[in-house]
């Protein structure tokens, strides 16, 4: 952390700058990239439960189609010309009027055929094995004939829908028809109603938005496919429906077979069959994840160009802070400014940066007035220290001779002589000898007495003089020849 920090602080001013910004840029785009993320799941949820509702509708208008056909099966099981002439041929097992029973009844099958697009053929499979059909009698044997009688008498007039034999597009509306007259109801017949599910599946989600080509539309009965003919992934039919069963969900993501497949899942109400409605993930959200990668490319490219940008921003306005810095240096060091710094005029800035060149600049120009002050104080004090040496030679010189003279007037005799030379080198060794301004009075006394000696010399009886000082006094200060 410490190092960190050191690091930190030595960078300049304009890298601390962009390393800020870019890290704001960076948790700005971070937090705009997970929001985007959470977005879009929430989306692709709605997007998700809005596909399998809409994917209901088709199983609801299927299941509404299926209960048409019913009503069309109630209609025919009750109608009068069918159970009179069902009647006859159930009661008159060797009449030749027979052919007469089942023309009649077949002509009364005529409306029904049309009253619904879906259905393909009505059979009505007598007792003794025989078949009215209206409509292509071939539908019939794709059904197990066997299964069926099981399953309409087992089912005692209820209506029973079964598959065929071998997955395709055909499915059979089954019940037993039943005698309503005298309410015998006896087994007249097993009618059987071929209906195209196959149109009625695409019509279906054609009419909801959906299309079959691409994605299959799969029945399953009992765990067995029943819908469509071809072979589409069969073995994960079960694990699908029992993993969408316990998340209680009624659409799931996997992959199958290489490719990921968005799943719906449901059943039919009026029969309990399960399906299975398989489409390509990629084509169905594949404008969502293109309009998700522009906008993190659009975002990128947003936050690279703002970097650019505060780059040349902030390195125009930092770059007059990095020449104060310079012009700081060079005036610390003595030397001139480098030229490869441009000339600027910071008098009309008015900015924080304008300031600071103006009062660096100004600051310069004390300085080197104070400095050129100085210089020229000490050449003053050099000259006044060689004028002084100069003046000392002279009082030396002084002294000497007077000290010279001063011999001479005692070797001659010439007391007078003698002694007012030295008086008067006593006084000149006192003004050129002693740095202090203060000394005792009995000094000063001393000194005066050399000056008396001189006077006395020269003016002879015509001075007088006495001195009457008391002993308790003689150590007081006081400036030196000032009696």
């Amino acid at each position: 952390m410490e190092k960190c920090k050191n690091w930190f602080n030595d960078l300049s001013l304009f890298k601390k700058i962009v390393l800020i910004v870019f890290i704001i840029i960076f948790c700005t785009f971070l937090i705009f990239f997970l929001n985007l993320q959470f977005l879009i799941k929430q989306y692709e949820k709605e997007l998700y439960q809005t596909s399998a509702q809409a994917l209901n509708h088709a199983s609801a208008s299927i299941a509404n189609e299926m209960e048409r056909i019913e009503s069309i099966s109630d209609q025919i099981i009750s109608d009068s010309i069918i159970q009179e002439n069902l009647y006859q041929l159930n009661q008159n097992p060797n009449s030749n009027r027979r052919a007469v029973y089942k023309r009649d009844a077949y002509q009364a099958l005529f409306p029904y055929t049309f009253s619904n697009q879906y259905i393909k053929s009505i059979n009505m499979v007598l007792p003794d094995g025989s078949n009215i059909c209206m409509g292509n009698s071939d539908d019939i044997k794709k059904f197990d004939s066997a299964a069926l009688k099981q399953i309409a008498g087992e089912s005692k007039g209820r209506i029973r829908w079964v598959s065929a034999v071998e997955p395709g597009e055909d499915v059979c509306c089954l019940r037993m028809l039943r005698q309503l007259k005298f309410l015998g109801l006896n087994q007249l017949a097993d009618l059987c109603l071929v209906v195209d599910i196959e149109a009625l599946i695409s019509d279906s989600l054609r009419n909801a938005g959906y299309s079959s080509d691409n994605a299959p539309f799969v029945l399953i009965q009992n765990g067995r496919r029943i819908y469509p003919a071809q072979p589409y992934y069969d073995e994960t039919y079960s694990a699908l429906l029992e993993e969408m069963e316990a998340s209680k969900r009624t659409y799931t993501i996997t992959s199958i077979g290489g490719e990921k497949k968005f799943i719906i899942t449901g059943s039919l109400p009026v029969i309990g069959w399960n399906y299975l409605y398989f489409r390509d993930y990629n084509p169905i959200f594949h404008n969502i994840r293109l309009a998700k990668l522009q906008v993190i490319v659009f975002s990128i490219l947003s936050c690279i160009v703002a970097l650019v940008l505060m780059w040349m921003v902030f390195g125009r306005i930092l770059r007059h802070l990095e020449f104060l810095v310079r012009k700081i240096r060079c005036f610390g060091n003595g030397t001139l400014l480098p030229e490869q710094i441009p000339s600027y005029n910071y008098e009309e800035r008015h900015d924080e940066i304008g300031q600071l060149h103006r009062a660096f600049d100004e600051m310069t120009k004390s300085v080197k007035v104070l400095r050129d002050e100085n210089y020229d104080k000490q050449l003053l004090l050099r000259d006044a220290t060689i004028r002084m040496l100069q003046q000392q030679i002279n009082p030396h010189f002084l002294y000497n001779t007077l000290d010279t003279i001063n011999w001479m007037a005692q070797k001659y005799g010439a007391d007078d002589i003698s002694t007012m030379a030295r008086s008067l080198g006593n006084l000149f060794r006192i003004s050129i000898t002693g740095q202090e301004e203060l000394i005792p009075l009995a000094e000063e006394l001393s000194f005066l007495d050399n000056y008396i000696q001189i006077q006395n010399i020269r003016f002879k009886d015509r001075l007088n003089f006495e001195m009457n000082i008391p002993n308790d006094i003689s150590h007081i200060q006081i400036p030196k020849l000032c009696i």
